[in-house]
């Protein structure tokens, strides 16, 4: 007879090869899970904007029109944007040859000052004027690569936000002998339709008074880098640095070393201001997630799914919580331990 001991390291061990295999599946067909996942994180946001206005009187018809027109004509607005922005900054790359290389001769000139010699710092191929904007804009380029499946996108989303309401419907039917396990859905749809909501509106303030100090200052491209932080604020920990990478470097190269201390300064500053005195006043307690576990989220999420995963990576990490973790007694105290606390 096998012993008790015995049973549970079995089950571990089988607990682990299953949770081993999911993720390799949802590596397998990331490409197809990463439009479905966001094309359904943006439902939740605009379906309560679609009951607002069937409540206001708007014929069924006339409201489902109006949101999917509003999100059609805005994500071929951004899509436009991004490729004609980072066009003309990949054009404009060959008129900061003159500054890149002032640049690099003072930064020399310092280093030397400093009794370090700069032969081998120029001897290295990488380190080459223009190389550096380069760079950065492989980093957005790269980053942003999820927005050229933007068309798939918006063709499941407009699928799932007109079959929303016969689903919601059929899940009240299904799950009307469970109403604990209704009560989660419930909750995580609303809880995260909230967080999406405003945290879009924070994002495109902090934006708007970020692109203000670029105007300010008299920064490049300020419009670009101002989208490049709204999308990266949905990036927990590490969004706000890898937004303010392409523009640091560029402030560099054209604003010299003491207004680029400024545009740091004020960008991380006013990103502070927002994510600390304003937001916890909206988001209350947010998805109840610990700091670890929203670092950690973004690295496992984007490595599993791709650029789209560290943008999606909270809402993801709440719904494998709440529908998942909550729902069994064995998982239970994994979702305790991945919450935020008091």
């Amino acid at each position: 007879m096998m012993k008790p001991k015995s049973t549970s390291i079995i089950a571990l061990l089988v607990s682990l090869a299953s949770v081993v295999l999911i993720v390799a599946g949802l590596k397998a067909i990331s490409g197809l899970l990463s439009p479905i996942l966001l094309a359904f994180f943006l439902v939740l946001v605009t379906y309560p904007m679609l009951t607002w206005l069937q409540r206001k009187g708007l014929p069924n018809w006339l409201a489902y029109s109006s949101i999917l027109l509003s999100v059609v004509l805005i994500g071929l607005f951004v899509l436009t944007f991004l490729y004609g922005s980072i066009e003309q900054l990949l054009s404009a790359l060959p008129t900061y040859s003159d500054q890149i290389e002032s640049q690099l001769t003072q930064g020399w000139q310092w280093l030397q000052s400093l009794g370090i010699t700069s032969d081998d710092i120029e001897s290295l191929s990488w380190f080459q004027p223009e190389r550096l904007l380069q760079l950065s804009v492989a980093v957005t380029t790269l980053l942003l690569e999820s927005v050229s499946k933007i068309g798939l996108t918006l063709l499941i989303f407009i699928y799932m936000l007109v079959t929303a309401p016969s689903f919601a419907k059929q899940l009240h039917i299904s799950l009307g002998n469970n109403p604990l396990t209704l009560a989660r859905f419930q909750g995580f749809a609303r809880s995260t339709s909230t967080y999406l909501t405003i945290k879009s509106w924070l994002g495109a303030l902090t934006a708007l008074v970020q692109m203000l100090l670029m105007w300010i200052l008299g920064l490049d491209f300020a419009v670009l880098w101002g989208a490049l932080s709204f999308f990266f604020n949905f990036v927990p920990s590490v969004g706000l640095y890898i937004a303010l990478i392409p523009p640091m470097l560029l402030a560099i190269v054209q604003l010299g070393w003491v207004k680029t201390l400024i545009f740091l300064v004020g960008y991380l500053g006013i990103n502070n201001f927002f994510d600390i005195v304003v937001a916890p006043r909206y988001l209350a307690k947010g998805l109840d997630l610990s700091a670890l576990v929203t670092f950690l989220a973004v690295i496992i999420w984007a490595w599993i799914l791709g650029p789209i995963g560290a943008f999606i990576a909270l809402p993801l990490t709440v719904m494998v919580k709440k529908l998942l973790l909550e729902a069994f007694p064995q998982t239970q105290i994994i979702a305790t331990l991945i919450s935020a606390g008091e």
